[in-house]
């Protein structure tokens, strides 16, 4: 079974990324896909001595963290837009690690009153920086596709482009597991 991790990126107070992290699991075919949520808001700011381009993680939330990376098979992350980007905590997470970024299939899905294009496109640019595959984005728009408190109305158009989002992963995992064996 291919493992899918969903990566909560806002940790803010109040926040929805939760409900729309766990509206994107329920969406991945559940016999292609074993899903885990990974929350932010359970990881410290980089406070490594090393290098992370070094891979020598001294310290235990960070070794953690690199596992759920690396044990990932393609990852989806769920991003609100913050002042025309992504917030901190998904950078921060992104920093903290290197090698475990490699060739990863990631796919983004942003949320906000604009469906955080800002926000997909800055982290796409730092994504393909550590060597990410990103295979597309796509954004929920308040009012439209969910509302400020994160009840998800979500549409038609947007449960296809999110499957279209899950089986780019898939091809490109299998892509992947191919050119390995």
């Amino acid at each position: 079974m291919n493992q899918l991790r969903v990566i909560v990126s806002s940790t803010r107070p109040g926040r929805i990324g939760p409900q729309v992290a766990e509206w994107v699991a329920a969406q991945a075919p559940a016999a292609e896909w074993e899903v885990q949520l990974l929350d932010l808001s359970d990881l410290p700011f980089l406070d490594e001595e090393e290098h992370p381009k070094q891979g020598k993680y001294a310290l235990a939330h960070t070794q953690r963290w690199a596992s759920e990376v690396f044990e990932s098979d393609a990852i989806v992350v769920v991003t609100p837009q913050y002042n025309r980007s992504f917030p901190a905590p998904i950078k921060n997470a992104i920093d903290m690690l290197f090698a475990e970024w490699d060739s990863k299939p990631i796919a983004i899905v942003g949320y906000g009153w604009s469906g955080a294009v800002d926000a997909a496109a800055d982290l796409t640019k730092v994504l393909t920086h550590v060597k990410a595959d990103v295979v597309g984005s796509t954004g929920l728009v308040f009012t439209q596709d969910l509302t400020p408190e994160g009840e998800l109305i979500t549409t038609d158009e947007r449960r296809a482009e999110l499957g279209e989002l899950l089986e780019a992963l898939s091809v490109r995992l299998r892509q992947r597991q191919s050119i390995s064996a």
